[in-house]
């Protein structure tokens, strides 16, 4: 089994450092989990609400995500790809992907991060995909942001 792993810090550099330019124009060919019929988005920084982004989707632009890098929730993230994932985002090296992470905003005013199904992106080709990684049972769909 041919896996990779993608440490946050690696990719989230890439986006610092001014090599990624927005909005992105992203596709994704399956969709992400409940919206698969939907297969592009673009997504832009919040520049009011630093580190978090916005990826709206649909010629209507009514579906919207709140994202966010994990490098800003967790001091390490690390995940492990399998090689379908690898193969279907035609990663290289873990420099070829951008990470980030859905945010949820509770009914009780709290904000959690889904570290179990991040969003990965090739920063060459724009692909994406949500991917559940193959160490998801160490990470939790439901992780506090600190407010």
């Amino acid at each position: 089994m041919c896996m990779l792993t993608l440490q946050e810090n690696k990719a989230q550099s890439k986006i610092d450092s001014g090599e990624v330019t927005f909005p992105l124009k992203l596709v994704f060919p399956s969709g992400i989990l409940g919206f698969e019929e939907i297969k592009e988005y673009e997504m832009q920084p919040l520049p009011d609400l630093e580190p978090f982004f916005w990826m709206e989707g649909g010629s209507s632009k009514k579906h919207a995500f709140l994202l966010v890098p994990p490098a800003h929730v967790l001091e390490s993230y690390s995940i492990e790809l399998n090689k379908e994932d690898v193969n279907f985002l035609d990663l290289t090296t873990s420099e070829d992907a951008l990470i980030f992470n859905i945010v949820t905003y509770g009914s009780n005013q709290t904000m959690t991060v889904n570290l179990k199904g991040p969003i990965l992106v090739n920063r060459h080709t724009m692909v994406a995909k949500q991917v559940v990684p193959t160490n998801a049972v160490e990470l939790p769909t439901t992780y506090p942001l600190n407010n």
